[in-house]
């Protein structure tokens, strides 16, 4: 049995995920392709703008053949905690033969080169690395200009957002001494731009969503999920803005030792939170007063939705206890057997599932934010399509 594992948000599902699922499947030869994806949170540290559920489906009608969710512990994490959750679980499954993702290069033996020399620094590269942080460089960029000179390679090769997180895709198979082959399929699409393209970016897709820019979302999403985005949207989507409020007065009510205990603050950026939180009226500009060099946007995004969800450092744990099953194609049970055979928990409803609790409760702070009721994801079942 060859399965080919892929990290994933999906938030929402477009064209270009499809394209990605297709080439994984005929790259790999795969008989099966799991798909691991946040769940309410992101990585960027916001509420998905859909719900897992209609992700999940969205995935299962255009490619993948069963979705397993990522923990809230590892989903809204720094890159390579990110990875590690996914590649963990991928790799305990114990029937994953390939990994595959979007990469901005295909050159897979100078990607794990470079994965090589960064999970085992030698005094040479530790020096680099200190030279380009005594330029002024950021430690990611110091880190990658020292790598892309060790390998010979321009240094843009490894700055790219996605070819940066595979390498932390790699380092956690190595980290495991895991067997699973990595599959890079070269990306087509900037996740960041803001138009909608062939192969667009979610970005671009969540902007025409909420525009209501329905022709636009027609031409980027594929056929077969549009009717499921449909249905979700008229459900209730959760918009960016509606952080803001609830995230205002938690930060009215926390005392400084509170938020220093959340995870990401340190180094007292819990003070530079507090007194921006004095004049901000919006998360996006809180964020604006926040960061610099040393504070980055995305760590202070992630810090600011572990505080809205009242996450302290020790509620994170080292690697996944388990993951939920989100949905599943009915010619899939064999793959699902197979998995349930290599011991790793599996469960389908967070309120049966101890070591759940913060999924559970990430759930009931989406569907609040959502304008929802709360409970209906404690009883949800997993999507399956036939």
């Amino acid at each position: 049995m060859t399965v080919c594992g892929v990290i994933a948000e999906y938030d929402p599902f477009h064209r270009g995920h499809e394209r990605h699922l297709r080439l994984a499947r005929e790259a790999t030869g795969a008989d099966y392709v799991i798909a691991v994806m946040s769940g309410s949170f992101t990585q960027r540290g916001m509420p998905a703008l859909l719900p897992a559920h209609a992700r999940a489906e969205m995935a299962l009608r255009c490619g993948a053949d069963a979705v397993l969710q990522l923990p809230y512990a590892f989903s809204v994490r720094e890159a390579e905690y990110f990875a590690l959750g996914g590649v963990y679980i991928l790799h305990r499954l114990g029937c994953v033969t390939h990994l595959s993702f979007g990469c901005e290069t295909e050159q897979i033996d100078v990607l794990k080169q470079a994965a090589d020399l960064l999970e085992a620094p030698d005094e040479a590269f530790d020096r680099a690395v200190q030279a380009h942080l005594a330029a002024g460089q950021s430690f990611a960029a110091a880190q990658g200009r020292a790598v892309a000179q060790r390998l010979g390679i321009p240094p843009q090769t490894l700055n790219a957002p996605n070819t940066a997180l595979a390498l932390c895709y790699l380092r956690a198979l190595i980290r495991l001494g895991s067997g699973i082959i990595p599959v890079p399929i070269l990306r087509q699409a900037d996740y960041r731009a803001t138009q909608l393209e062939a192969l667009p970016s979610a970005t671009a897709v969540r902007g025409a969503i909420l525009r209501g820019d329905w022709q636009g979302v027609a031409r980027a999403v594929p056929e077969n999920a549009l009717p499921t985005l449909r249905n979700a949207v008229f459900a209730g989507l959760c918009p960016p803005d509606r952080v803001d409020l609830p995230l205002r007065q938690a930060l009215l009510l926390a005392r400084p030792e509170a938020v220093a205990a959340w995870p990401g603050v340190g180094e007292g950026l819990e003070m530079r939170i507090l007194k921006a939180a004095e004049t901000a009226v919006s998360r996006e500009e809180l964020i604006a007063q926040i960061k610099s060099r040393r504070y980055t946007y995305g760590r202070i995004s992630r810090a600011l939705c572990h505080g809205l969800m009242g996450v302290t450092k020790d509620d994170l744990p080292s690697l996944p206890a388990s993951a939920r099953i989100l949905g599943f194609r009915e010619s899939a049970r064999p793959l699902l057997r197979r998995m349930r055979e290599n011991g790793f928990p599996l469960y389908s409803r967070p309120a049966r599932q101890p070591d759940a609790a913060l999924d559970a409760r990430a759930d009931d702070l989406w569907r609040v934010l959502a304008g929802q009721p709360r409970g209906d994801t404690y009883r949800r079942s997993p999507v399956i399509l036939p």
